[in-house]
């Protein structure tokens, strides 16, 4: 009988101890599950991702913490601030990780979670969306599913690795990330002395260089909007450069990059909105004359009929199309680069070429003029292998006959905007802030 109760006992102590083992879990071993309430407020991404994942908690390997936190510190020098971001509260989750209650685990886990998008983000895009801080720019947004990116760093324990992968790649970053790591100190916001006014350049223009398309192409026209030039690019080497006239302060030049897609010999021009309601109404609601001395012709836009000066309504504007015609006095001058965009800009030739000659060459209302345009469209017709020489352009001219050409896409152009120019013996060229962009840039930066 005693044995029966000794092996009885056995069972219940070892019982006992099974249940003790499952309830004292270390905090690493622990599932727990995230009330939807402490998920109030947060970003999409983050709820998204705990839905998706049972609301489980994630972050419990102390390597991807470490690792996380490893990567916050060193992003300093991709000018990430790390007063912005909760380092203190991290440290003190991960160092006491064992310790914490279920409900600090959950609050950690969501910070954790927090930082990993904002910072990721950042890393791939910068920190500040230039389309909703200037309207006219379009940038390159990285394409990245942030929720997989997480779940695939914290599975494969790769934290590191993977928002390296998704940084800038291109040499106009990694020339901008070198001057950045050399001139700008994080913890100095001085930009009253020389040193201060630089380091405050090199800032705004790193993060301008993270919202450039990595895959500029093999050929492409750089058009560098404050240093009022272009310069042809053919395999990474500057083939030709032109002075260009841009967009004047108040009808800024457009930041975007596109590819040719035609080139019109010749061109009609059809007056756009802005020009039209700025310039063309008022001047020719107080003298009629002025359509005959522009050499524009108004038509009708429902019936597409031709309409007089006398019988056009100032007040109905905007229901008449107005097109002025070819030739050497037209607004576009001899010829016009088309490439697709959202803001109906192109380059064109100009029937006003001595203004060229002036160093502040912000002078137009919106598109770019080109000095020797019809040297810049040989240069691009024999990169497209398009068999247009160059006296067939002068033939067209001389006829005034209009002709559109149309071009494969082979070449991409870009209008960007930097105020600090890095070649490539890292010299950095200062240069004036045209559209006065980088006081206003760099006040988000800083926030």
């Amino acid at each position: 009988m005693k044995w029966i109760i000794i092996v009885v006992g056995a069972l219940l102590v070892t019982a006992c101890n099974k249940t003790e083992k499952t309830i004292l879990l270390s905090n690493e071993e622990k599932n727990i599950r995230i009330e939807s309430v402490l998920l109030f407020g947060e970003s999409e991404n983050i709820v998204s991702y705990y839905r998706n994942n049972d609301f489980f908690t994630v972050w419990r390997d102390s390597t991807n913490r470490k690792d996380l936190i490893s990567v916050l510190i060193d992003s300093q020098y991709d000018g990430v601030l790390l007063d912005k971001y909760p380092l203190k509260k991290l440290l003190k989750y991960h160092v006491n990780y064992a310790f914490l209650s279920n409900q600090e685990l959950k609050k950690g886990d969501i910070e954790f979670s927090r930082t990993f998008f904002k910072l990721s983000n950042q890393l791939a895009s910068g920190k500040v969306n230039p389309k909703k801080l200037y309207g006219d720019w379009e940038p390159y947004i990285a394409s990245v599913d942030y929720q997989d990116l997480l779940t695939s760093s914290i599975a494969n324990k790769t934290i590191g690795a993977q928002l390296e992968k998704i940084k800038p790649t291109h040499e106009i970053y990694k020339a901008y990330k070198k001057a950045f790591a050399k001139y700008v100190p994080i913890v100095s916001k001085d930009t009253l002395s020389p040193e201060g006014y630089l380091r405050k350049k090199i800032w705004v223009n790193f993060e301008r260089s993270k919202w450039l398309d990595p895959n500029l192409g093999d050929n492409y026209v750089w058009i560098n909007l404050p240093e009022y030039q272009l310069n042809v690019v053919e395999h990474n080497t500057i083939a030709k450069t032109h002075k260009v006239i841009i967009g004047k302060k108040e009808r800024r030049t457009p930041v975007l990059s596109s590819a040719f897609n035609g080139i019109i010999v010749n061109p009609k021009w059809t007056v756009p909105p802005t020009i039209l309601k700025n310039d063309v109404v008022p001047k020719a609601t107080a003298n009629r004359g002025y359509f005959a001395s522009n050499r524009l012709t108004i038509f009708d836009k429902k019936s597409g009929k031709q309409v007089s000066a006398e019988n056009w309504n100032p007040a109905n504007y905007s229901g008449y199309r107005y097109v002025q015609q070819t030739g050497k006095l037209n607004s576009l001058g001899l010829i016009k680069f088309d490439f697709p965009n959202k803001h109906m800009v192109y380059l064109h030739d100009t029937n006003n070429r001595s203004r060229f000659v002036e160093n502040n060459r912000a002078l137009s209302s919106g598109c770019v003029r080109v000095e020797d345009p019809f040297d810049l469209a040989e240069t691009i017709f024999q990169i497209e292998g398009v068999n247009v020489e160059r006296a067939e352009l002068d033939t067209l001219v001389a006829r005034e006959k209009t002709k559109n050409i149309k071009l494969n896409k082979k070449v991409n152009v870009h209008q960007v905007y930097f105020t600090a120019v890095i070649d490539k013996t890292g010299s950095i060229k200062i240069l004036n802030d045209v559209y006065s962009l980088d006081n206003i840039l760099y006040k988000r930066l800083i926030q």
